[in-house]
């Protein structure tokens, strides 16, 4: 069942959707990432409204690798997370104060950025799980939260 979770996440990087890993009874299962909604519209304000359609985002290679390898680690230990995609971006989180952010920074010549937001250490799971994939980037930070 993990080969089928791989390939389904796979082909959401291919495709530049967003994803998100939950456990039904030990299973993986792989859906499309939903975002939060702070605001409830009634069907005449939705119907009126002017929808922006979001065009397919193409996932930078070096991101792509990351998540993919990643995903399978995670996957094989359980975590549930969910990985969002930007301009030049790519967020894999755990919650909603314990993040991944991978990105380019167009002002220092396209030099790729990690930072990791909300872990006290890098031995803090399952950023521990994924450390050594984190050595790829040259330049890692660690955001710790105040207490």
């Amino acid at each position: 069942m993990s080969l089928d979770a791989q390939a389904a996440i796979n082909d959401c990087l291919d495709q530049g959707k967003p994803f998100e890993v939950k456990y039904d009874n030990g299973v993986p299962a792989i859906g499309e990432a939903k975002g939060i909604s702070k605001v409830s519209l009634s069907p005449d304000e939705v119907k009126n409204a002017k929808i922006k359609k979001v065009s397919k985002r193409k996932v930078m290679k070096e991101q792509k690798v990351f998540v993919g390898s990643a995903s399978e680690i995670l996957l094989k230990n359980k975590i549930p997370f969910k990985v969002t995609f930007g301009t030049d971006e790519s967020i894999v989180r755990f919650d909603l104060d314990h993040y991944i952010r991978l990105s380019r920074n167009k002002e220092e010549g396209g030099k790729e950025r990690c930072i990791v937001l909300g872990f006290s250490s890098l031995d803090e799971q399952p950023v521990a799980l994924i450390k050594e994939l984190l050595s790829t980037y040259p330049n890692v930070r660690l955001l710790t939260p105040k207490r």
